[in-house]
């Protein structure tokens, strides 16, 4: 009768089983680290939405405008990235783009580096070709100095409203462009914000989408169509089962895409750069192409 040989128990086995374990786990961690911050950080979508408004001129039927958000400029977004989405947009060749905020991020490094992005990103900025363009105040930039971020923009071509609204004109009709302050460090005041009696149209951007809570409860709520957000980033790193990882306050409710409050639409963008880490996971950076019909 053969004998079975009895396998020995090697005592270091089960420490270089965990060393395996750990090792493989941290080199997975690492390479979704990089494909976060190298790959997916960089990847973009395009989101093409038809928006119905009450009351359109005709002379706005098909009028499209590209919404941007959140380029946090460059920290972590590089010149080259805007460059590129500034590229995207131009050739979707929109009537107006409108930019909600967040062009610079009030980071670790010394607010003369934010100061010195913020003119970078007038500039390159100045490259759209659309007939119009406008943009509001983020919480970031706000944190740097609003000033500082204002006035490259505006010597650029950037107007920017706060607490403010502006006529789109096109040949005898109208739509109005309102434009908050930032509502996350300052109080925006609707009063100024929103016209008393528009007698067409209101398209009403603010940074923070959480804010339109309290939208809805201003008299002046009935007379807004559309309301563009950024901020959320649409949580940045999103996980299977779980969800959104990263948001701030006052983009923890309305994260990303359509939210209906009676007449009025809000669309929150995931915006083009990152903050905090400079991570995005199966959630790319977005541009928001909108076409307004009759509702």
């Amino acid at each position: 009768m053969q004998r079975v040989p009895r396998r020995r128990h090697d005592p270091e086995a089960p420490s270089l089983t965990r060393r395996s374990f750990i090792a493989t786990a941290a080199a997975a961690g690492l390479g979704l680290a990089t494909y976060s911050a190298t790959f997916a950080r960089h990847e973009f979508e395009i989101t093409h939405r038809t928006i119905p408004i009450r009351n359109l001129p005709d002379a706005f039927q098909g009028f499209r405008i590209v919404q941007m958000s959140d380029i946090h400029l460059e920290e972590y977004t590089e010149a080259y990235f805007l460059e590129r989405m500034v590229a995207q947009v131009n050739a979707l060749q929109p009537d107006l783009v409108l930019i909600t905020g967040d062009f610079v991020s009030r980071g670790p490094w010394p607010l003369s580096v934010a100061w010195k992005a913020a003119g970078t990103a007038a500039e390159i900025l100045s490259t759209l070709k659309a007939p119009q363009r406008f943009g509001i105040l983020g919480n970031h930039d706000v944190g740097v100095g609003a000033e500082h971020v204002i006035r490259p923009l505006e010597a650029h071509g950037t107007p920017i409203l706060v607490d403010s609204y502006t006529p789109i004109q096109r040949g005898g009709d109208v739509f109005w462009l309102c434009g908050a302050d930032d509502a996350g460090t300052r109080k925006p005041d609707l009063n100024y914000a929103i016209p008393a009696g528009p007698r067409a149209p209101v398209l009403f951007m603010c940074h923070e989408p959480d804010y339109v809570d309290k939208v809805v409860l201003h008299p002046r709520f009935p007379l807004i169509d559309l309301m563009l957000s950024g901020h959320s980033h649409g949580g940045q790193i999103r996980l299977p089962y779980i969800g959104p990882l990263i948001l701030p306050p006052m983009g923890q409710k309305y994260v990303e895409g359509i939210f209906y409050f009676d007449h009025m639409q809000l669309y929150v963008n995931r915006g083009i750069g990152t903050v905090g880490l400079p991570f995005r996971l199966n959630c790319p950076a977005e541009l928001t192409h909108f076409t307004l019909a009759s509702a």
